[in-house]
């Protein structure tokens, strides 16, 4: 009997084995050119997505603090069209009444939040531009999206095998914008392997001590920041399949602690080529 068992539990690991090598094996078959390809017509086909010129999603926001502890909620809007992006969140907080971030007029644009101060997320974002300026950050939910590019920007993509996104496997994919080619900052997004749709965004930095300068505000010794994207809730709406709800959640640790802050977005509608103003992207006040 004890021999039957050692047998049956041998067996239930050589195919565990198996099953950890096949899967393995797959990620290393499909190509980045495949991926892509498969995550732009879990989308819309092509027709439908050259067609697309403009896309705004809107819905409501929800902002979270941890140490010191906040929890707030608004509005948001994403709008693009072409390379032009627009990411605004207007919160119920005088500390904290809006976000605005954007890339238009060929150049990033972080308004302060109060004077001389940005969100902890603007102010990631400042440190690093190339995932706002090459179309990384909030991936799908706009047509600025990186992967949208025939051309991508010009950046190096990398199949990093097959990961858990909650209960679902998903293949992970590293992107490096054109000309940042460093381990410091690092960009993985992740693709379901059934639908191909994008489901996470992860944005990592390290900041060593020997990398601190004198007069570089915020910045701290062994300092680690994390921000992650997550996306969920897809529907389909003329023609496109996109994501109904986005979370970011944004922690940095060092000697002073951990701080961790959440944005949570709940689309409720995609508005697709609305014939947007041709002076729309601005934070400037309109007449």
């Amino acid at each position: 009997m004890k021999s039957f068992y050692s047998r049956i539990t041998g067996s239930i690991c050589i195919l565990s084995l198996t099953l950890v090598f096949v899967g393995a094996a797959l990620a290393q078959k499909m190509t980045t050119d495949e991926l892509v390809a498969k995550h732009r017509a879990s989308i819309g086909t092509k027709e439908k997505l050259d067609s697309v010129k403009e896309r705004v999603a809107m819905g409501l926001s929800e902002f979270e603090s941890k140490l010191p502890s906040k929890k707030t909620n608004g509005k948001a809007v994403i709008a693009s069209r072409g390379k032009d992006y627009m990411f605004l969140v207007s919160l119920n907080s005088q500390e904290y009444p809006f976000e605005k971030i954007g890339f238009f007029a060929n150049r990033i644009n972080l308004p302060w939040v109060t004077p001389g101060a940005r969100s902890p997320l603007g102010a990631f974002i400042a440190d690093h531009e190339k995932m706002l300026s090459d179309g990384a950050f909030t991936g799908s939910l706009s047509g600025s999206w990186a992967l949208l590019d025939p051309e991508m920007n010009g950046a190096k993509l990398k199949i990093a095998g097959k990961k858990k996104v909650g209960d679902r496997d998903a293949y992970a994919l590293e992107f490096w914008p054109k000309g940042m080619d460093s381990s410091e900052f690092t960009i993985r997004m992740y693709f379901d392997v059934e639908t191909f749709r994008h489901v996470r965004t992860e944005y990592k930095r390290i900041i060593n001590s020997s990398q601190d300068t004198f007069g570089k505000l915020g910045r701290q010794a062994g300092v680690r920041q994390s921000l992650t994207e997550s996306f969920g809730d897809f529907k389909t709406v003329d023609g496109l399949t996109l994501p109904y709800s986005y979370n970011a959640h944004y922690t940095t640790e060092s000697n002073s602690g951990t701080f961790e802050f959440f944005w949570r977005l709940a689309l409720q509608q995609y508005l697709i080529n609305p014939n947007l103003d041709a002076n729309f992207f601005t934070f400037e006040k309109k007449s």
